[in-house]
C-alpha cells in the first residue's frame, strides 16, 4: 500500500509537471477492509494542481472542469492514474487560491458546503480558534468573558461534531440553518443514546 503512494504521488508530480490532465478510478473501504472503486468503477478527470500532506495524507488539490469547482482526493484512494490526454484546467481558479486557508477549512472537516458561520467563544478558546482557522479569523469580542469568530468553513457533520466536542466553551450561532442541524443532530444523538 505505501508503495502504491509512491507511485502516485510520482504520477501526480509528471502529469503537473507536463501540464496533463489526469484519469483515475477513485475507492472507498469495505467492511472487509478492502479498497473498491466508488461508483461503478466511475473514471474521474480532474486536472492536478498541488498535492498536500495533512493528518498523516497525501491529499491531490484538483479542478474538476465538469463541476467547475476545486476538489481534493486521499492519494492512497486512487487506482490506475494514467494521462487523460489533455491539457489542464482551471489555471483562473487556481492564480487567486489560498492553499492554506483551503487545508483549514476542508482536511479534518471532511468536506461539507462551505459557510460562513458565527461562533461565540470563551475568551480560553482564542487559541483552539486560531489554530483551526489561521491568524486572519476575525474575532470581535462579546463581552468581558466572550468573543465571536467569523470564518468560512466546510460546514460538515464532522466540524459540527467538533464544535459539540469543545464543550461549554464554544457555541455555533449562525447561520440558523446550521444551528437547526446541530439541534436535529442533539435530537438524533439523545434517540440513539438516550436511556
Amino acid at each position: 500500500m505505501n508503495e502504491s503512494i509512491y507511485y502516485n504521488v510520482d504520477k501526480i508530480h509528471t502529469a503537473i509537471a507536463a501540464n496533463s490532465a489526469i484519469k483515475f478510478m477513485y475507492t472507498e473501504w469495505t467492511i472487509e477492509k478492502k479498497l473498491e472503486p466508488r461508483h461503478n468503477k466511475r473514471k474521474y478527470n480532474v486536472s492536478p494542481w498541488a498535492l498536500v500532506w495533512d493528518d498523516e495524507n497525501y491529499y491531490l488539490i484538483a479542478y474538476d472542469s465538469s463541476e467547475k469547482m476545486i476538489k481534493h482526493f486521499r492519494v492512497d484512494k486512487m487506482l490506475r492514474i494514467k494521462s487523460n490526454g489533455k491539457g489542464r484546467e482551471g489555471k483562473l481558479e487556481f492564480k487567486s487560491f489560498d492553499m492554506a486557508a483551503y487545508a483549514r477549512k476542508m482536511f479534518g472537516m471532511y468536506g461539507g458546503k462551505e459557510e460562513c458561520v458565527r461562533i461565540e467563544c470563551e475568551n480560553s478558546f482564542a487559541g483552539v480558534m486560531i489554530d483551526r482557522f489561521g491568524k486572519d479569523v476575525r474575532m470581535y469580542k462579546a463581552d468581558e468573558e466572550h468573543f465571536k469568530v467569523k470564518a468560512k468553513v466546510a460546514a460538515s457533520s464532522h466540524f459540527i461534531h467538533w464544535i459539540m466536542a469543545l464543550g461549554a466553551g464554544a457555541q455555533i450561532i449562525g447561520p440558523e440553518s446550521l444551528v437547526e442541524e446541530i439541534r436535529a443532530e442533539i435530537k438524533r444523538l439523545a434517540e440513539q443514546y438516550g436511556s
